[in-house]
């Protein structure tokens, strides 16, 4: 009986909402990194220095090495397997509530939304407070980057 327990527990048995998240992530096949340092070197102003993540099409979530405490870093990672879960390339395709990312990336930015209106922000919160995270929002702005060979079309 205790082993089917376990299994029933999952995740939601690792020790840190941190490490649920992470748990959550392998479960639903989302891989997730952190950058190397030149992605997120402040001194760049081309680069993505005050990004929290970034998603990337189909399954990758790659995490500011820079984030400070357990606590960011969870809620940061609810935001980006809530936006990988919902992401959709192609517009025709996309449902209600989808994020539609033509190039295929999305930056979550460090920008905390208070009340999360968005389904995606609105799930992050839900999956970080059932990972265990006490916060009323793990909710963050995001925008579709451009990149220089989008501005020539």
């Amino acid at each position: 009986m205790a082993a089917i327990q376990q299994r029933d527990e999952g995740v939601l048995s690792l020790p840190t909402p941190l490490a649920r998240l992470y748990g959550v992530a392998l479960q639903i096949g989302i891989r997730v990194t952190d950058g190397c340092p030149q992605l997120w070197d402040e001194q760049d102003e081309e680069n993505f220095s005050e990004a929290a993540a970034i998603v990337s099409f189909p399954d990758t979530v790659c995490l500011n090495p820079g984030l400070e405490g357990d606590d960011l870093r969870a809620d940061v990672l609810a935001m980006g397997l809530s936006v990988a879960a919902m992401m959709v390339c192609d517009e025709t395709t996309a449902l209600p509530g989808d994020v539609v990312a033509p190039s295929g990336f999305v930056v979550i930015t460090r920008d905390r939304v208070r009340e999360p209106t968005h389904p995606a922000g609105r799930f992050a919160t839900m999956m970080a407070q059932r990972c265990g995270r006490d916060t009323a929002s793990a909710a963050f702005d995001c925008y579709l980057p451009v990149f220089r060979g989008d501005l020539a079309r």
